[in-house]
């Protein structure tokens, strides 16, 4: 009789044992699963900062994304959407010093002005090629401020100083000049600009446009409107904002009146088409999401497996202690209570599992979410399975189980 009490303990703590340890096995793979399709879904969220989409104001035919003329009804549309994050834009004009008369244009007419919102808009031109920190010169470019940069080699030939106040007379590009037969016009006064800064030439460095001097883009802007002219843009770039809504951000592109390339259109300086690109975006956000749904794809059948392993688990565990159970139908006790203890035992053993395999995780996996999802799957599948088991057991008789220990 003791040796068979020592047997029936060992076989005891043996199933214990087992069913911790398979616990913790499906902790640690439910934890992969679900880390998987949480690692995709992040990976989809942080594309747009990953893979940003962008976006270039062209020509019709798409040929030239500069010296363009980008009307500034569209200009101030890009800068009031919603769907469109760092816009950059520049606008290019030709001014000669001091107020001379227009026939005389040829003779004074040598300088470079562009106005630019930021140094992003100056092509390959970086922080470090001028003399104001990053902050102060991405501050002076975003306002409406009549103070401009000078290119150092400008500077010394003309004996200018930072801080000079500097009188200029600014000619525009007609935007209604023909391909090939550009024409400028005087804008009909003079400017007082300040020299707040200096830049170095970028002759040789970069394929940028060479300028002479650099003014804020609303600065720009507001002189047009001083001489009462439409401002337009020669260059305009952004990206989109939120790139998982690229289907309104297309339509309110077309809202704003920009088109699709036309490569048969001809050739012109007027620019209201739009590139978009967009195709890495696509490709990489169309991977992940087949990923991400290939695998809550398997979602049920997950479920299901764990539902079968708990139903294993639970009657092999229970076959070993139908003896227990027959003392306990023999003593009195009614079959679903008996039953229900042996359940709660297992669910028990399944809680200890699970707080081991919770454990384990951690350090790697540091969403509280993700990890009560995974106990909370694994407890429901589980407890459904030795719900069933235990159930089968409790419809055999008294008799009958006891003839299975012999």
């Amino acid at each position: 009789m003791f040796d068979y009490v020592k047997c029936s303990l060992r076989r005891r703590k043996a199933a214990n044992l087992v069913t911790v340890g398979i616990s913790v096995m499906l902790v640690l793979l439910l934890n992969l699963y679900f880390g998987s399709i949480d690692s995709y879904q992040t990976q989809l969220r942080e594309l747009s900062e990953n893979v940003p989409i962008f976006c270039q104001v062209t020509n019709l035919n798409g040929t030239m994304g500069n010296e363009l003329f980008i009307s500034e009804q569209i200009v101030e549309a890009l800068e009031q959407s919603g769907q469109v994050k760092d816009l950059s834009y520049m606008t290019v004009m030709m001014a000669g010093e001091g107020d001379f008369k227009e026939a005389e244009y040829s003779k004074y007419l040598n300088l470079y002005v562009a106005g630019a919102n930021n140094v992003e808009a100056l092509a390959e031109m970086t922080d470090d090629m001028f003399s104001l920190d990053a902050q102060s010169l991405n501050e002076l470019l975003a306002s409406d401020r009549m103070e401009c940069i000078v290119n150092e080699n400008v500077l010394k030939k003309r004996g200018w100083e930072i801080g000079d106040r500097i009188t200029l007379k600014c000619y525009y590009y007609d935007p209604a000049s023909e391909f090939g037969k550009i024409e400028i016009h005087p804008m009909g006064g003079t400017v007082e600009v300040t020299i707040a800064g200096t830049m170095e030439d970028a002759g040789g460095k970069t394929s940028a446009i060479q300028n002479d001097i650099i003014i804020p883009g609303r600065a720009a802007w507001n002189l047009f409107a001083q001489f009462g002219l439409k401002f337009f843009a020669g260059t305009v770039t952004f990206h989109v904002k939120d790139p998982m809504d690229l289907n309104g951000f297309k339509e309110e592109m077309q809202e704003i009146g920009l088109k699709e390339i036309i490569p048969e259109a001809d050739t012109s300086y007027t620019g209201y088409a739009l590139v978009v690109r967009d195709a890495d975006f696509i490709a990489s956000a169309t991977h992940l999401r087949h990923s991400i749904e290939l695998l809550q794809s398997f979602l049920p059948v997950v479920c299901i497996l764990v539902l079968l392993i708990g139903y294993v688990v639970s009657y092999l565990a229970g076959n070993s202690r139908r003896a227990e159970f027959a003392l306990m139908r023999l003593q009195g006790v009614k079959k679903v209570p008996a039953a229900f203890l042996f359940l709660t035992e297992q669910i028990l053993l399944v809680l200890a599992g699970n707080v081991v395999g919770d454990v384990l995780v951690a350090p790697v996996v540091s969403s509280l979410p993700g990890i009560l999802a995974v106990n909370g799957v694994l407890l429901t599948a589980y407890l459904i399975g030795a719900a069933a088991a235990y159930g089968r057991m409790s419809r055999g008789s008294v008799v009958y189980l006891l003839s299975m220990q012999q």
